[in-house]
């Protein structure tokens, strides 16, 4: 514990001015003494969630409703409320954000597979994070001083030492000052202290950007490999995130795409990737991009892509050759196999239809489109077994479809409530 011992004392020193908090940040110190590190980062998470709860309360005088805390941070790195919080202090709420998702799943397939392996190193990162986000919280919110940490005086003996002149006990205080104010500084700085690469941070929250949008990341020779590539791409993933309204999603995705375009032609295939997702949302499908991000092996998400782009121009041969080298590159990636089962259902292949768009509900319960589609696909299935005279199968897929649409409406589809009714 030699490692967390300084920055959990930094915590406890903070606790006290923090409301609701505290009981979170009590439970974190104990489960880091203990070495349950992915409950650290579990209360850490919860603690950053509770500030900007209070922070759009009490700043944007809102009511933050059920937001989460991806949609909390994304809410003040919006321009209209730029300057609320601090450029550096969105980012330590990043970090914290990353490590708290990455330990709240399990990423792991079976049960004998093995799962997310939390250690005392990524404590570490997002405990320095934390300590930089209380620690401005408090200076700025809680009106009183932030109390340095104390220091044992050095050991004297009369024999040997003068007795100090009033010029020396003032410089031993001036000196005294500042060595708390260095301590609070680097409190502050958090993670420099302890990680001077950014990379695999950045990496990390990049690979977070891509499980929420139900992405499988790229592979490491797509990757981008410096903080500064990152860095933009995460400045700007927020205004591609599948969670956008999808009326809103072309304005953001056009800012993104000339921020985006700002750096040039300095990009991997993972830069590409997203310059050719933006266009495709903004409307202006960018062939070059995608060309660019295709260039690297086994690159599943821009596969897909490259389907959405081939299925815009109405190229389905060449869209359905991209949309099947998705799926087989990763098992799990629902998109290309609902996108695939889409065209199948459009082209009246409902036998087709049906199997990728189950697999796909299968992967991706909550997801209500699927269930809405996959319902399309058994009413159609349905009505060709009553063509051929095959009413038993006829009946069953009809009581298919019907549940679909149940699934459907209730995942927020509202299109499907008509279609689930008795």
């Amino acid at each position: 514990m030699t490692e967390l011992e300084p920055l959990l004392r930094r915590l406890e020193q903070l606790t006290p001015a923090f409301g609701r908090a505290k009981d979170d940040l009590t439970a974190l110190s104990t489960r880091a003494r203990h070495q349950d590190y992915k409950g650290v980062l579990q209360n850490a998470r919860l603690v950053v969630e509770m500030l900007l709860r209070s922070l759009v309360t009490t700043e944007l005088k809102q009511t933050p409703g059920k937001a989460m805390l991806d949609e909390l941070i994304s809410k003040f790195r919006q321009q209209a409320h730029a300057g609320v919080i601090p450029t550096n202090i969105l980012a330590h709420m990043g970090t914290v954000q990353a490590w708290g998702n990455l330990s709240s799943h399990d990423h792991a397939g079976g049960l004998h597979e093995t799962g997310v392996k939390v250690g005392i190193e990524e404590a570490a990162t997002s405990l320095n994070s934390l300590v930089a986000i209380l620690t401005w919280y408090k200076e700025r919110y809680v009106q009183e001083p932030v109390a340095p940490v104390p220091e044992t005086p050095p050991v004297t003996t009369a024999a040997t030492s003068p007795a100090p002149s009033a010029g020396t006990s003032k410089s031993r205080r001036t000196a005294f000052m500042a060595g708390g104010l260095l301590a609070v500084l680097l409190g502050g700085l958090g993670v420099l202290t302890l990680r001077s690469n950014p990379v695999p941070e950045l990496r990390l929250r990049m690979d977070v950007i891509s499980a929420e949008n139900s992405e499988p990341v790229p592979p490491a020779a797509c990757q981008e490999q410096d903080a500064a590539a990152l860095t933009a791409l995460l400045e700007v993933a927020p205004g591609l995130s599948d969670r956008i309204p999808e009326m809103s999603r072309a304005g953001k995705a056009a800012e993104v795409l000339e921020t985006l375009r700002a750096r040039g032609k300095a990009w991997r295939p993972e830069g590409w990737f997203h310059v050719a997702r933006a266009s495709l949302l903004a409307g202006h499908p960018d062939t070059a991009a995608m060309s660019a991000a295709l260039e690297c092996q086994g690159f599943a998400a821009a596969e897909n892509l490259a389907g959405r782009m081939a299925a815009l121009a109405q190229d389905w041969k060449e869209s359905v050759a991209h949309y099947e080298r998705a799926a087989a590159l990763d098992a799990n990636f629902w998109k290309p196999r609902f996108n695939l089962g889409l065209i199948h259902l459009q082209a009246q292949r409902a036998e087709q239809a049906v199997p990728l768009l189950e697999k796909a509900a299968e992967l991706a319960p909550d997801v209500a489109e699927i269930s809405l589609f996959l319902g399309h696909a058994y009413a159609a299935r349905a009505g060709s077994a009553q063509a051929a005279g095959r009413d038993g199968e006829a009946n069953t897929d009809r009581m298919r479809a019907k549940a679909a649409w149940c699934r459907a409406r209730d995942r927020g589809a509202p299109q499907a409530g008509a279609l689930c009714k008795p």
